[in-house]
């Protein structure tokens, strides 16, 4: 019994002694691997510890891994969550690096979290900051991730996060969803409009109108309520961050994460 105990005390530390320090690995055992196919070494600071959220966001918008490049095969999605954990942690902040699987897809993606001590867990994702025109924002990389298994992955500025006068809900995945929402009526609502500002233009185009006759007072009060619908959408845009993020992985409904601290 007592050669079993021995040898099973030396399997074990065999075992422990197999996965290297900082590495990290798939519920399959497999090593995570950055885009250059080299592992991803996370680097702790023993002496790290947990943020508040507003020292969580001041990491973030300091920290400049969110300006590099995404070039395939090189430098990756989990190759900025990487760096932004090294860094958080060199810094004295607890980070973790996160993977997520989808339905749908073999692809997974990878980014941070935080465990904040007066918000709880924030998920960021500095990779994804592509607005809805298609145009890399560069320095709006930065963002709020929404995950929850089995709803879609999304992403929101960072700063419309932080300008909420909310205090756990803008965190929450029903903060996205609601502004998502919000942001689909604001669209239809700038399509709408655009289509009738071209209506009014049309009308006004080339003609002259009496003052006071009953054609100029319904251009005279259409050209208000426009006036008056700008403002609106103007309003509603700036309440919704005046862009909307997409991430390639945003019609894709989560599947599983892992959180590696």
């Amino acid at each position: 019994m007592k050669c079993f105990i021995f040898l099973l005390i030396i399997t074990l530390l065999l075992s422990v002694s197999c996965k290297q320090a900082g590495l990290i690995y798939t519920k399959d055992g497999k090593i995570e691997c950055g885009g250059n196919g080299e592992a991803i070494i996370l680097k702790n600071n023993p002496e790290a510890k947990d943020p508040t959220f507003d020292e969580m966001i001041a990491f973030i918008k300091a920290d400049t891994t969110d300006l590099k490049d995404y070039i395939e095969g090189t430098y990756v999605c989990a190759d900025f969550a990487e760096e932004v954990h090294n860094n958080a942690e060199a810094a004295g902040i607890r980070a973790g690096w996160v993977s997520i699987t989808f339905f749908g897809t073999d692809e997974g993606h990878a980014l941070n979290a935080f465990e904040t001590t007066d918000r709880g867990l924030v998920y960021i994702d500095c990779t994804s900051g592509v607005s809805t025109n298609g145009e890399d924002e560069g320095q709006y990389r930065d963002t709020v991730a929404y995950i929850e298994t089995g709803r879609r992955y999304g992403i929101l500025n960072i700063d419309l996060v932080v300008s909420s006068p909310y205090d756990y809900y803008p965190l929450q995945y029903d903060f996205y969803a609601d502004c998502e929402k919000g942001w689909l009526e604001f669209q239809t609502m700038s399509e709408l409009f655009n289509q009738e500002v071209d209506k009014y233009n049309d009308e006004i185009k080339g003609k002259v109108f009496v003052y006071g006759s009953p054609e100029a007072e319904r251009m005279s009060a259409w050209k208000k309520e426009l006036e008056q619908q700008e403002k609106e959408l103007k309003r509603l845009g700036e309440k919704l961050g005046n862009r909307w993020y997409q991430s390639e992985y945003s019609g894709f409904n989560v599947k599983d994460i892992q959180i590696h601290w």
